[in-house]
């Protein structure tokens, strides 16, 4: 009799469980997609900032930094699986992507903070999305680069320096933003 009642209460409690974790899903889906439907494109202003060389690293772990991408109009997005905002704004990430695919001059940069390579790996699966993902560790995001507010975008120019810095999700598929690159592709 005893044995009824606690098997009873264990499946009770474990289905509260799963009641409970599908609900805090789906209030992350609404707060993402409310975030995404408000989405602005970024205000982007030259700037021409020096910031410490940032090292990140391929989902299967080899060392990279960005300075080996000097040359090249480098779009570098600091964000996490964990970030309702960094999640909204992806898919403008991707058609901006997209837009710049083959084109070498243009390298995109989509680094993981806190994140390890399986959570970026499946969540890239499950979303669809083929951008160049990173991952890199905390402590070696330079000072500079923390705006106080996730996801952070940076755009360098060609000769290595960041062109333009933004905090927070935008809409980076506005043609505001390709005609910035592509003004620092013509440089």
């Amino acid at each position: 009799m005893k044995s009824k009642f606690w098997k009873r209460l264990l499946i009770a409690f474990a289905c509260l469980v799963v009641l409970g974790l599908a609900g805090l899903l789906a209030f992350f889906k609404l707060v993402q997609h409310r975030i995404a439907s408000r989405l602005a494109p970024p205000v982007l202003k030259h700037e021409a900032l020096t910031v410490p060389d940032l090292p990140y690293r391929t989902l299967d772990g080899a060392l990279h930094r960005v300075s080996a991408s000097k040359g090249r109009v480098v779009f570098l997005n600091l964000w996490g699986t964990w970030c309702v905002q960094c999640v909204a704004e992806m898919p403008t990430v991707q058609k901006l992507y997209d837009h710049y695919r083959n084109d070498s001059r243009v390298e995109f940069l989509i680094v993981s903070r806190l994140d390890s390579p399986w959570a970026v790996r499946s969540y890239a699966s499950r979303n669809h999305l083929d951008l160049p993902f990173y991952v890199t560790r905390d402590d070696d995001v330079p000072g500079t680069m923390y705006l106080g507010q996730f996801p952070a975008t940076f755009i360098y120019a060609r000769d290595g320096s960041i062109a333009a810095q933004h905090a927070g999700a935008s809409d980076w598929s506005d043609k505001s933003v390709v005609n910035f690159i592509e003004r620092l592709k013509a440089q």
